[in-house]
């Protein structure tokens, strides 16, 4: 077949589709592929979140077990405290909880009457809560209408009481 070599539009024509229809497949990956990149990356957050959040809460319970952790309730809001005596016999304690949409930690000298809202905002959270179990501690957090949980077992034990 032979190009008749009076019509050159008819080439460029041609040419200029085929150009076109490459750089419209090519957008057409690059918006799904970035749509795809924003859902798995937003995915990878939030799993980032809940998971920071409980090994936030279970390091700093295994860090004050050393017979000083106890769960309950601090002004109406469920936590956890551990316990500190320095060597001067001052009392110190670090009480873990979620308030105001906020996983917070207050740590204060004991007696001291601070409130929930004191407690410095370490991540965003709509829930925690704790079940003591025959010795074991299990920790549930909550965001966003999902719940995950972790269960530790301290080794100095725990105690649970009514008001922290």
């Amino acid at each position: 077949m032979k190009f008749n070599q009076g019509q050159p539009g008819l080439r460029s024509a041609l040419a200029v589709c085929l150009a076109g229809l490459f750089f419209l497949l090519a957008m057409g990956v690059a918006l799904l592929g970035g749509n795809l990149y924003r859902a798995v990356a937003a995915d990878a957050d939030e799993n980032d979140t809940h998971r920071t959040a409980l090994s936030y809460v279970v390091n700093q319970l295994r860090r004050g077990d050393n017979g000083g952790l106890a769960v309950g309730e601090f002004e109406g809001v469920p936590a956890a405290r551990t316990t500190e005596t320095l060597e001067d016999g001052s009392v110190y304690i670090t009480l873990i909880y979620c308030y105001d949409g906020q996983l917070r930690e207050l740590y204060m000298e004991e007696g001291t009457g601070l409130a929930p809202g004191d407690g410095a905002a370490l991540m965003p959270l709509d829930s925690l809560d704790f079940a003591l179990n025959e010795g074991l501690l299990t920790v549930t957090a909550g965001s966003g209408g999902e719940r995950w949980q972790v269960s530790l077992a301290p080794r100095a034990g725990i105690g649970e009481v009514g008001a922290l």
